[in-house]
């Protein structure tokens, strides 16, 4: 099943309107959303290496194909969370792909959302304060949207010469959606909003790394 983590647009400066190139990150890493989920910040690399150039597409619709991601990485912003850098090429020999960079570069769209599935093994539960949390590990990381509303805790396109986003709460006790769906994912998220409870979640990515990296190195015995 594909899932889908949503981040609102905080500003929109476009790179080149003739080629329709955007610079935007796209997801948080390492942090608490909506969901009550945490992507670790190394949960795309994968997909990074392997999938790219990631479609782009309105609404996750794979009907509407507006364009593709022609780079993305993980960039660290603070503590242990990272934002999911892309550079995306709207196709404006389309009127989907017109019509959506012009909403994206007027700022009429406000928010992007990257699918994904899990692959098996690469999720688990845990609790943090007796709330429960899933930390997801790696993603197969599908295509990229611009959507309405979502889940994901901060956003921003960017443009070349900016480099420090501005950070924005989305979670602001409302229903969420995901995609064009009507049914709330969620009515209440927790977010940790303590120096204790912040360190229980480093902590937890930390011992998830730490079983990684042994996993890795048993492997690498066995071949």
């Amino acid at each position: 099943m594909t899932e889908y983590k949503t981040m609102l647009l905080e500003e929109v400066k476009v790179i080149d309107e003739t080629e329709g190139i955007v610079e935007a990150f796209t997801n948080t890493m390492g942090k608490v959303d909506a969901d009550g989920d945490v992507i670790m910040p190394e949960a795309f690399n994968e997909s990074i290496m392997n999938n790219m150039p990631v479609t782009v597409l309105l609404g996750h619709d794979s009907s509407k194909i507006v364009g593709k991601v022609i780079e993305a990485k993980p960039i660290p912003y603070q503590d242990d969370e990272s934002r999911l850098y892309n550079r995306i090429k709207f196709n404006l020999d389309t009127q989907v792909g017109r019509e959506t960079f012009s909403n994206v570069a007027g700022g009429y769209s406000k928010e992007w959302s990257v699918g994904f599935n899990i692959p098996n093994g690469q999720s688990e539960f845990s609790t943090l304060d007796g709330n429960p949390i899933r930390l997801i590990k790696e993603v197969d990381w599908v295509e990229v949207s611009s959507v309405i509303r979502g889940a994901s805790p901060n956003t921003e396109t960017i443009s070349a010469k900016e480099n420090v986003p501005n950070e924005t709460a989305t979670t602001d006790g409302q229903p969420v959606y995901a995609a064009d769906d009507v049914t709330p994912l969620v009515t209440e998220a927790f977010v940790p909003s303590t120096d204790e409870q912040r360190d229980q979640i480093r902590a937890k990515l930390d011992e998830m790394r730490a079983r990684q990296v042994g996993f890795r190195l048993r492997k690498n015995k066995r071949v």
